[in-house]
This record gives structure tokens, sequence and C-alpha cells, in this order.
């Protein structure tokens, strides 16, 4: 779907949506007279709330340049204060888009405005767009269009749009040229219309907020993400600690057995040394014992895998600071790790 899937629901002179058009691709698709006659399955993108043009002033002002909508809005305001027919704090001044070098700037009090919010709301029709009546005529290249099938007449021409009735809109009219459009013509105007608003009424204190909606079946896939990482995470442990227990007891077994080769000699005890390397293999984070040989001297020799050469300096560290020595080479690029055999022994 494009933006110019939208619902155009008709607001009538108590403020009530009634009459509505379902647009698709700039064209009529849908109709009806009462909102509760909307399509459950509601195909549109956007709803647009056209409220009369009885109930809002509009005004093409010459403002300064780059302004956003909300300066725009606040130097509309200060131009229409002295002319507002009531307190400019009691009015809704909003600002549109430049038309030959004038803004549309619309003014309609603030509690109407309230009204057509709520009664769209209560229907299930929260519009996204809430523009005058008038503004839905595509204005001619010169002169005045009129359309007369509502209550009041709509008028429209460049930089011009207003509701009011034939008596009045003769006063304002004079001697400009004004032509008729039917039904017909209208609705062919309507996706051209819509495509482009000169304005939208909701902005400032009654711009659509979006409300938050918690995807329930999104937030249910991450949490089983996160139980899969934690379980990884504790297996990974887990394999580590089995590692380094099975190490463990290898080296006590060669010890073992080496002590009952060597019966008559000197005693031999490498659970202290082998006790120390696991304790500085345990407390380094990154680095895995990858081997461990029990050597006839006394000493051990140790395979080590680490992130980087500075990880097995901190465990070469940790076991000199246990009163054993630590020596081997430099360290070596083992598939994008750092690997080292240290032979460790009683000084």
């Amino acid at each position: 779907m494009s933006v110019e899937d939208s619902l155009l629901v008709f607001a009538d002179a108590a403020g009530v949506p009634r009459r509505w058009r379902l647009l698709s691709g700039g064209a009529v698709v849908g109709r009806g007279d009462e909102v509760a006659e909307l399509p459950e399955a509601r195909p549109w993108v956007r709803v647009v709330l056209a409220v009369p043009g009885t109930d809002v002033t509009l005004h093409w002002l010459e403002l300064t340049e780059n302004l956003t909508a909300v300066q725009a809005a606040a130097a509309a305001r200060l131009r229409i204060a002295e002319d507002a027919p009531e307190p400019v704090g009691d009015l809704h001044v909003a600002a549109g888009r430049a038309e030959r070098g004038l803004t549309c700037v619309a003014v309609v009090p603030a509690d109407r405005m309230s009204g057509w919010i709520a009664a769209a709301k209560a229907l299930r029709v929260e519009p996204d767009i809430v523009l005058p009546a008038p503004l839905l005529l595509m204005a001619p290249g010169e002169g005045l269009v009129r359309y007369a099938g509502g209550p009041v007449p709509d008028y429209r021409g460049v930089a011009r749009a207003f509701s009011l009735e034939d008596e009045l809109a003769s006063v304002l009219v004079g001697d400009t040229p004004v032509a008729e459009i039917d039904d017909a013509a209208r609705e062919a105007g309507f996706g051209p219309a819509l495509a482009s608003p000169p304005i939208n009424l909701r902005q400032g204190v009654f711009a659509r907020r979006r409300d938050w909606a918690i995807d329930w079946p999104r937030v249910r896939r991450m949490a089983a993400l996160a139980a899969v990482l934690l379980l990884l995470s504790l297996a990974i442990q887990l394999v580590t600690i089995m590692r380094t227990t099975f190490a463990a007891d290898r080296v006590q077994a060669e010890a073992t057995e080496l002590r009952r080769a060597t019966r008559g000699t000197a005693r031999l005890d490498y659970a202290p040394v082998a006790g120390v390397l696991f304790e500085a293999v345990r407390d380094t984070p990154n680095v895995t014992l990858t081997q461990v040989v029990y050597q006839p001297d006394g000493s051990l020799r140790a395979s080590l895998l680490a992130d980087t050469p500075a990880t097995i300096d901190l465990v070469r560290g940790r076991v000199e600071a246990r009163g054993l020595s630590a020596v081997g080479a430099l360290p070596t690029d083992l598939g994008g790790r750092a690997a080292l055999q240290l032979t460790i022994r009683r000084p």
C-alpha cells in the first residue's frame, strides 16, 4: 500500500464523523454514509478527517522563509492576535506549507478541535490528518471553484479557501470568476488534494501521539534467544571446568606413576605446582589450557591458547606471584589466537 490508501471521513455540523470515502491509488474505491459501515479489514494506512470550513478560518500569510511548523505557527499567532474575535489563548493556530510565497495558516477554537478528535476516537477512526473541507477542492489556475453539495458551499482558489453562505460569499468573491463543480469532479480531486495537503490541523498540542504497543511474539522470541545464549554460556563454562579437571587428574596420575617409578629416590609431589597453574588459568578470562605434560625433573609443561599475548602474560604473572618459575618463548599465532608453552617449576 502507498500513502494514497486513505480513509477520508467527513465530520458533520455537530463534529461527528459520518460519511466516508475509501481511496486507493488516488481514486475512490469505497463509500458509505455512516462510519459503522466501514469494512472490518481496514485496508488503509492513514485516516483523514475533513471538518466543516465554517468552523475554520484560513489565511495565507507572508512569513519568513525556512521556518519550522512550530515557528511558523508562533509567528502566525502573533500576526492574528490583534484581529482575533476571541482570546488567542482559546484558539488553535496551525501553519502549513507555502503556496506562491504565502503560508497556509488555520485558526480554529481549541475546544472545537478537541471535540473533533474525541468524536473520531470514539468511533475508532482517530485521524492522522485533520483538514478543512474547502481544501479538498483543487485550486484552479485562476478564479475560484465552488462546491455546493454540502450544508454550506465550499470555495477554493489560489491561496484562498473558505465556506460561506451565498449572501456573504458574494461580498467576499466580488467580480472573481467562479466555476461550479459537481460531486464527481470533487471526488476526482480527492487523490491529488490528499497527496500533498496544504495544512494539517493535527500539530502542536493536537499532534497525534503514537501509542506504544508491546509486540509479545517478538518479546517471546527474544526471551527464547536469551535463554539459548545463557545455556551456551553455561555449557562453555562447564566444558572449560571439565577440561581443567581432566588435565589435573591426568597430571596427578602421571605424578603417581612417577613416584612408583622413582620409589626409593627423592619423593616428588607435583600437585601443588599443578594447582597453582590451574588456579591461574581459572582466574584469567579468555585463556584455555590445551595440554599439561609432567616432566621427570619435577616441572610441568603447559600449552596455553589465549585471545592475546597479554592474556598469557597475565597467567604467567599469576603463576610467578605464587613463588613458581614460569619460562617460555614468545607467543606464536595459531588461527588468530596467541599460543605458548610454559615450563613451570619450583625455583
